[in-house]
């Protein structure tokens, strides 16, 4: 069953991270809190430590969300686990979130490149293969190249436009769109401020009629949710509740 809203439908939202506003970002008690706080589901970042498993972490280093020194590329998953991360949590293993997953809910699983290439395809795919109803999935990332495996087998990829995306410029993205075919496009909240609320509807327009779904992040504000509401079939962000609550009418 497909659980991705159809276009003139309220967007499901997910939390960015878990619940990114109250919580430590990709954790447990985040994802948690997300779905207690009425998410559809969630975003996570998927990176790949020394000894071949698969975390939820954003960065390839630990400096920023435990504090202490370490790098991925280098450091084990054991090494890794003993990091408090915030309010006595872990990195999670991908694994772990699937296990927690409630039904129906929703994933947004981000493939980042400091730590993954396409090879890893196989064993991520081992990993989700009978946890999670592929309606219920999308495999994203801004690095093409991440996602062309599990377009080739079916999965619904999500394209995250960023500067590196937007310095291709209109042909050579036209012709990475084409080959690639996915299809999100997972769009900035940012890009309304950049082209300006007109031309940004244009181009919303303009993808939606060329079969493209329409993600945006990172959206906490109800204003932005309210601009975005009639393309966007996903909305992603930091504050749940409230972004939730402005989609409701509250």
């Amino acid at each position: 069953m497909n659980r991705v809203s159809g276009h003139g439908t309220k967007p499901l939202v997910l939390g960015h991270r878990g619940y990114r506003a109250r919580c430590p970002e990709n954790t447990l008690r985040g994802f948690r809190a997300a779905f207690e706080s009425g998410a559809d589901g969630v975003e996570c970042d998927l990176q790949r430590t020394a000894d071949g498993r698969y975390v939820l972490i954003h960065d390839p280093s630990t400096d920023r969300t435990a504090g202490q020194p370490g790098d991925l590329r280098t450091m084990g998953y054991d090494e890794l686990r003993q990091l408090d991360v915030g309010k006595g949590e872990h990195v999670p293993e991908l694994g772990e979130l699937l296990a927690a997953l409630p039904p129906g809910k929703y994933l947004d699983l981000e493939l980042k490149a400091e730590t993954l290439t396409p090879e890893d395809s196989g064993p991520i795919i081992d990993i989700l293969a009978g946890r999670l109803d592929r309606g219920s999935l999308m495999i994203s990332s801004f690095e093409p190249a991440l996602l062309a495996p599990f377009r080739g087998l079916g999965y619904a990829v999500g394209l995250i436009v960023g500067e590196k995306t937007v310095s291709l410029g209109a042909p050579a993205l036209a012709a990475l769109l084409f080959r690639l075919r996915p299809q999100w496009i997972n769009l900035p909240i940012q890009t309304i401020a950049v082209l300006g609320r007109k031309r940004a509807r244009r181009l919303f327009g303009v993808l939606r009629a060329l079969g493209l779904s329409l993600l945006f992040w990172t959206v906490n504000d109800a204003e932005d949710a309210e601009a975005v509401r009639d393309y966007a079939r996903i909305i992603v962000t930091d504050e749940v509740e409230r972004i939730v609550s402005a989609l409701s009418g509250g």
